[in-house]
Formats: structure tokens, C-alpha cells, sequence
């Protein structure tokens, strides 16, 4: 796990669409495709903001997205990391192992569990 924050090769155009939007979209990219690993650690938002000329709101929106979407995670006090088992990253070993228990976590809260009664 990184403990320092890294430089991230991420843009923002004006003209291009909304900049959280663009910069969500860039980090996720960067995670899907490997360039940015699990535990990872993301640049402050204040950081961030001031070396894309871009408020901080917008990189707050931007992180707050893709905490959302399950890309991010946070740890009080320690910063923004790129989640383990993110969407565009391999799977965790334990889930090749036991796709019984991925199948049964990615269900989600809303699942309920089944009675079947026999009369």
C-alpha cells in the first residue's frame, strides 16, 4: 500500500463537459486499466483543485462520485485511496476461490433472504 499521494496525469477542459465529470472519468480509466492499483493513495482534494485550476468542489464531486460507484474509498484522517476490488480491477482471490460468497455479498442490501414453508 502507497503511503504518499500520487501525481496523476489528469486534465480538465473547460469546454469539454462538465470538470467533475471529466475528472471522474479520468480516474476511473486510470484504475480500470491498471495505472492506478488497490490502496493506492489520490492526491487531497485541495491538491488536486489547485493543480487543475479547478475549485475544490469540483474534485470533491469528483471523488464523491466515484465513492458512490465503489472506485474510492476513505479513511478518516489518512486520505482517498483507490478501493480493493474496484469495478475495473480484478477480482480478489477470495472471490475465484469461493464464488459463492462474491454471488452472495454482490447482492446487496436489498436482497432478502427466502423462507420456503412446507405445509
Amino acid at each position: 500500500m502507497s503511503r504518499a499521494a500520487i501525481e496523476l496525469p489528469i486534465t480538465a477542459d473547460r469546454g469539454g463537459g462538465p470538470l467533475s465529470g471529466q475528472i471522474a472519468g479520468q480516474l476511473r480509466s486510470g484504475i480500470s486499466d491498471g495505472r492506478l492499483g488497490a490502496g493506492e493513495r489520490l492526491p487531497a482534494s485541495r491538491v488536486l483543485a489547485k493543480s487543475l485550476g479547478v475549485s475544490r468542489t469540483v474534485v470533491t464531486a469528483a471523488y464523491g462520485q466515484l465513492y458512490a460507484e465503489g472506485w474510492l474509498e476513505g479513511r478518516h484522517g489518512s486520505g482517498t485511496f483507490v478501493a480493493a476490488g474496484a469495478p475495473g480491477q480484478a477480482s480478489p482471490p477470495w472471490q475465484a476461490a469461493r464464488p459463492w460468497q462474491a454471488a452472495r455479498h454482490s447482492a446487496g442490501p436489498a436482497a432478502a433472504p427466502r423462507t420456503v414453508l412446507n405445509n
